[in-house]
């Protein structure tokens, strides 16, 4: 990104999402989409893998991705997208989970890597939020539509309903799905109970 007021080369700063102009020292603040995508502009010599548009420079959080202006969809590395993901979701802790069912559709999907133009693995994102993604394994890359990352961020998983019968389950703030593998007991305090005692926790 150029300077609007002397056309130098700006920088980021730190690792926020806008820049500065060392030379006249102009700050410039580009407005993020919903996915928290802040276009650069400058080309990377990269393909969209969806609609073949050159991509250009972004950034999330400070984190450089690659950003598609006609589609809006983004490429990271993986190094980068697993500190992206979990920024976002403290940043969307106070949102609703968006409720979206997984599209099987999606999966019939074949997109070239942007970069070395093997077709990239298409499957639902491990970390769940029903999406789908595209990665190349060869490269360490990982493509998002627009709105994916937004979906991923406030993903909230379900909490069993057992889990929540059990006095006290979460007062040492576990995962919930160890609340309801033991019962609101810690793994501390022994051997996995019995499912007669634990029904007995449940029901009474």
């Amino acid at each position: 990104m150029n300077c609007r007021n002397c056309g130098a080369a700006m920088e980021p700063v730190g690792g926020r999402a806008y820049f500065r102009c060392a030379h006249c020292n102009t700050f410039e603040f580009p407005e993020a989409t919903d996915d928290g995508i802040v276009t650069i502009g400058e080309p990377v010599e990269l393909d969209c893998p969806v609609c073949a548009t050159p991509l250009a420079t972004g950034s999330i959080d400070g984190h450089p991705v690659s950003v598609c202006g006609s589609c809006r969809g983004f490429l990271a590395a993986n190094h980068e997208f697993n500190d992206i993901l979990p920024r976002r979701r403290a940043q969307c802790a106070d949102r609703p989970s968006i409720p979206q069912s997984l599209d099987r559709t999606e999966l019939a999907r074949r997109v070239a890597c942007p970069k070395c133009d093997k077709t990239m693995d298409t499957h639902p994102y491990g970390g769940g939020g029903n999406v789908v993604v595209d990665s190349c394994s060869g490269c360490h890359l990982i493509w998002l539509d627009a709105g994916e990352l937004e979906t991923l961020a406030r993903y909230r998983p379900k909490v069993p309903t057992m889990a929540l019968a059990g006095a006290g389950a979460f007062a040492d703030n576990r995962e919930p799905e160890a609340a309801f593998r033991w019962g609101g007991e810690s793994e501390e305090h022994g051997d996995s109970p019995s499912l007669w005692s634990l029904l007995a926790k449940l029901l009474g």
